[in-house]
């Protein structure tokens, strides 16, 4: 057998090995992902749970095999008043945060990108630097702030710190750093268009892949966010309270679930290429 037909077959299976390995891998990674929600449509269909209120906080939930699959009746039965109202202030903070956080992202990455500025390489540096404060840690003066100036028990205030988070911003800039193109900009100047307008209707439409990317991080980070809204929110009325807090534990737990997998369904084409093109030049 010639050196040729030796090189070719080593090829081979070591192609045939990585297709194994890539499929092994892919498989146990989709299990793992996969068995959390099985069991909580499992735990959904075929177990019902009876919460216990004892003294003080002693609050147990029972577990209790059904005797049949949970019927409509039944079903409809796990979302109390409470979830929907959580579900309410939920879709409301996370719709309007979402928007502004990218579009005010891309803005600031658009000015960094296409702007020549004294402190831009100072003000990319910052952003780094935040991006490394926990969230959690960065929170604290935020409450501070809040319970300073009596603006507790306001759904404003779970909005607000959306307009621009660092690593948006960051990924954002990324994407512009591979895309970004001077002579769209300058040939839009030349035929008079403001600095506003080449923003939101050329630079916004070829960010579509970075855009997509980022709603669903947004969306996300913001549908499940606790600890900030557990902190401001203590209206006992709890009609202000979002879904983490308000929702029932079931029906919550399938609303918290539905709207991120169907965001991405709508939103999963151009994922793929927003992360492979923010990446080139991160």
């Amino acid at each position: 057998m010639s050196t040729n037909e030796l090189t070719l077959s080593a090829d081979k299976k070591k192609s045939i090995a990585l297709k194994i390995t890539t499929y092994v891998v892919s498989i146990l990674l989709t299990v793992m992902i996969l068995t959390p929600f099985y069991y909580m449509i499992r735990e959904i269909l075929f177990i019902k749970l009876t919460v216990v209120h004892g003294a003080g906080d002693n609050t147990q939930i029972l577990y209790e095999p059904r005797e049949h699959m949970i019927t409509l009746k039944e079903f409809f039965a796990l979302f109390s008043k409470g979830t929907w109202i959580g579900f309410r202030n939920s879709v409301i903070v996370t719709f309007i945060s979402t928007i502004l956080n990218i579009y005010f992202s891309a803005l600031t990455a658009y000015a960094i990108t296409a702007y020549e500025w004294k402190l831009r390489a100072a003000f990319e540096k910052f952003i780094i630097v935040a991006m490394m404060i926990p969230s959690t840690v960065a929170s604290i003066g935020f409450v501070q702030m809040c319970y300073k100036f009596h603006l507790i028990n306001n759904l404003t205030m779970l909005i607000i710190p959306a307009l621009a988070t660092p690593m948006t911003v960051f990924f954002m800039r990324m994407y512009l750093k591979a895309t970004f193109s001077r002579e769209i900009v300058e040939s839009a100047r030349l035929d008079g268009a403001g600095e506003f307008r080449i923003f939101n209707q050329i630079m916004l439409p070829l960010m579509k892949p970075a855009i997509a990317t980022q709603t669903i991080f947004c969306f996300v980070a913001s549908w499940t966010d606790e600890w900030v809204p557990r902190i401001i929110l203590i209206d006992t009325k709890k009609d202000i309270f979002t879904l983490p807090l308000a929702g029932s534990y079931q029906g919550g737990a399938l609303l918290m679930f539905l709207p991120p997998i169907i965001l991405y369904i709508f939103l999963s084409k151009h994922i793929v290429e927003g992360i492979a093109l923010g990446s080139v030049k991160a």
